[in-house]
């Protein structure tokens, strides 16, 4: 490999981490600009989130309730946007998602796992929210990847 395609090599590494600093921004700024988030999942899972958004600037625990009908333990918990900014935030952290020049996780393999799941779960929910349209539903953040679930709703998420 020449020099003209090592520098070509490197230009595209920064592009691509800028590109990826960027989606992680603007996701940070859609998810701190809204007044309430829901999340449902098991209540493992939560517990996991809040260990690990708990060492943010200004959190302030949520009160995770019950999600009736369920025989699992799902709970639903709603978030302040600056609430999912920090989880969003924690998460990106543990997982090692590469929105920072060395961005890497101490993590273990399964808390990266966790996070990673989690992160992108949220990703995809907020890329579906448009900021610009007052009138969009905000939709919920649900982690269950079960066929079935405990309610009986086959391919329910």
């Amino acid at each position: 490999m020449g020099l003209l395609d090592s520098l070509r090599n490197r230009r595209a590494v920064k592009d691509l981490e800028l590109k990826r600093w960027a989606n992680h921004t603007t996701l940070l700024e859609i998810a701190a600009g809204l007044s309430t988030a829901v999340m449902m999942c098991h209540d493992d899972t939560w517990q996991f989130v809040e260990r690990q958004a708990s060492s943010r600037d200004h959190w302030r625990s949520p009160e995770p309730v019950s999600v009736p009908g369920r025989k699992d333990p799902m709970v639903e918990v709603r978030l302040s946007g600056p609430q999912l900014a920090a989880v969003i935030e924690a998460l990106a952290r543990l997982a090692g998602i590469p929105h920072t020049r060395g961005a890497y996780s101490l993590g273990t393999v399964e808390s990266r796992a966790i996070a990673r799941r989690v992160y992108i779960e949220i990703r995809e929910v907020l890329k579906q929210y448009d900021p610009d349209n007052p009138d969009a539903a905000i939709p919920a953040i649900v982690l269950d990847d079960q066929v079935g679930t405990a309610t009986g709703e086959p391919g329910a998420r």
